[in-house]
């Protein structure tokens, strides 16, 4: 007959197995799910590698862990349909040639994108300043209209309407040089450049092409912005 202690040692011992043998192939399955993911992040990398960017993050949704992988032994392979650089959304098929077996995963494709986006909320006439920007990753499928990469190109600009903190900021919401804004107007005619003092009659980014007036004889031209000061007219 077993003594009460004996039973007690024969019971944790049974248990510690039993614990052992669920974690070990507990592991074991969890690295096959890892292996079949990598597989898809690699897949998805050389599918993208054309993609004109430098900035390109895929996210691969992790395969669901009740899922039992079957031993292949030969090389799992990814495929996917008609994979366009405008899809976000994309439907993986892993299979196994030696037993027939596959199976359908999901991930993401993004090619990002760096814009400038207020830091604050901002009212309509504010001078924009470094303190007022910054910069965030956003999948470039989602943009709409012309964007800024870098604060510095609209240090200076002018808030034309309200913003939110955190509204990406686009040509359309500033002006370079608004409308009764004093400037300076650069007539420039082959090498040789003059400066004279002007108002914008017209509201401007940069590159762009308003009228302004001469203060000193009154005359209208036509000229390009070039920063948050300058009108330049060939002459």
């Amino acid at each position: 007959m077993y003594s009460n202690k004996s039973l007690t040692l024969s019971a944790k011992k049974a248990i510690l197995f039993t614990s052992f043998f669920i974690c070990f192939f507990a592991n074991a399955s969890g690295k096959k799910h890892a292996e079949l993911e990598a597989t898809v992040k690699q897949y998805l990398n050389e599918q993208t590698a054309s993609y004109q960017s430098d900035q390109i993050k895929i996210n691969v949704r992790p395969i669901d862990k009740r899922i039992e992988i079957p031993d292949c032994n030969v090389p799992i392979k990814a495929s996917s349909a008609g994979l366009q650089a405008n899809q976000s959304n994309i439907s993986v098929k892993l299979s196994c040639a030696s037993n027939n077996w596959y199976l359908f995963t999901n991930a993401t494709v993004a090619i990002v994108e760096k814009v400038v986006v207020s830091a604050d909320n901002l009212n309509p006439g504010t001078l924009l300043a470094a303190n007022n920007l910054k910069i965030i990753e956003i999948d470039k499928n989602k943009l709409r209209g012309p964007t800024f990469s870098k604060k510095e190109d609209i240090v200076g600009a002018r808030v034309k309407r309200r913003m939110r903190e955190g509204n990406i900021i686009d040509g359309r919401m500033l002006c370079y040089v608004c409308k009764g804004d004093r400037i300076t107007i650069a007539a420039i005619s082959g090498g040789l450049s003059l400066r004279v003092y002007g108002v914008a009659l017209q509201d401007g980014t940069l590159g762009d092409t308003i009228q302004v007036k001469n203060t000193s004889s009154d005359k209208t031209v036509y000229g390009r912005v070039t920063s948050t000061s300058e009108v330049s007219v060939n002459i």
